[in-house]
């Protein structure tokens, strides 16, 4: 059913709808009616299902420090429009900003805000200029490829042919896939057949993983390396009616159709990131910098850090993976999530 759905949908608008009613009813919920700091989470892709857990974790954040969260930027894939999303928060003078870099187009306002005080902290993606940001919390997007990588070994053996999904051009897929490659050059006998770009959009997923499965039938595996991948892959071998039980199939993130194609077992596995885990901690860092009582702000690592342009917190922090397969897929369906 869920996937009959999503393809009914047209394009983008599909994952915005699966996230149901959720970004409209949690927006500005604070867990002491407004009371506490206020935050502003500014970035595109507000509508795309991979964020749901991001925004749980914000949810959850949002009760357990007593600050509101809001949400600004485009539903879709617009970086004009998620740069302008943080000039936007840094008008409304927040506590702080969480953004996200798939691509630099919000490097200048990241860095305004931080020359302006409002602290900000970057999640998800991370482009090399990150503008000064206080932090990185994510992935360590090579390191992932390379346990997708090792996925594929542990569960395809060491040599086969392998075709690769995934939005190129985003800085986080780019890391992957250069993660992926290097290790599987360097360990095992696999070769890559080709790539497509499935834009991180369910249609064009889809249509991108019909032409693969047209273009290269001989591939023994299928890699997705983006939310939509996953999806896309699926979706097509069934509106193909092709049968790619017998491929090793190890796609990424957690959309609720790659679930149950988990649980269905045409997808061997999905590696994940601990996307609710940045999101909270994204907010406790900004809480913590804020706080005078925590003092993080003021660990004494100069006489006066703000002073000494010195920057309090670790440049990154890394989430690391897991993998979610047919052992462990009911944990992660959505529907038994807690709620906020």
């Amino acid at each position: 059913m869920i996937r009959q759905f999503v393809r009914s949908l047209p394009s983008f608008r599909r994952g915005a709808l699966l996230a149901g009613t959720v970004l409209a009813l949690t927006a500005t919920a604070s867990a002491q009616d407004g009371a506490g700091r206020t935050y502003v989470y500014a970035s595109q892709l507000q509508g795309h299902p991979y964020l749901l857990d991001s925004l749980l974790g914000m949810d959850y954040a949002q009760k357990q420090f007593g600050v509101t969260v809001e949400r600004i930027g485009p539903q879709g894939w617009d970086p004009v429009a998620g740069a302008e999303a943080v000039e936007q928060a840094i008008a409304r003078k927040p506590a702080g900003i969480i953004t996200t870099l798939w691509e630099p187009g919000a490097v200048p306002g990241i860095r305004r805000a931080m020359e302006q005080g409002i602290p900000v902290v970057v999640i998800e993606a991370v482009t090399p200029d990150d503008g000064g940001a206080l932090t990185f919390i994510g992935l360590d997007n090579y390191q992932a490829g390379v346990d997708t990588a090792k996925e594929l070994i542990a569960r395809g053996g060491t040599s086969g042919t392998y075709a690769a999904s995934g939005n190129w051009g985003a800085s986080n897929t780019d890391a992957k896939f250069k993660g992926l490659t290097e290790y599987l050059e360097t360990n095992s006998q696999w070769k890559l057949a080709g790539r497509i770009d499935d834009k991180a959009t369910t249609s064009t997923a889809i249509d991108a993983s019909k032409t693969m499965f047209n273009t290269y039938p001989d591939i023994t595996a299928v890699i997705g390396l983006d939310s939509s991948s996953g999806t896309g892959i699926c979706l097509a071998a069934e509106e193909l009616d092709k049968d790619i039980t017998g491929l090793t199939v190890i796609v990424h993130d957690r959309e609720d159709p790659v679930l149950e194609c988990i649980a269905d077992g045409v997808i061997d596995a999905t590696i994940v990131n601990k996307t609710a885990l940045q999101a909270y901690m994204a907010v406790q860092m900004l809480e913590a910098y804020n706080d005078q009582a925590i003092g993080l702000a003021n660990v004494p690592i100069s006489a006066d850090n703000k002073k000494a342009a010195v920057n309090p917190f670790p440049a990154q922090i890394y989430m690391g993976t897991e993998v979610i397969d047919g052992e462990n897929v009911d944990q992660f369906v959505r529907a038994n999530l807690p709620k906020y």
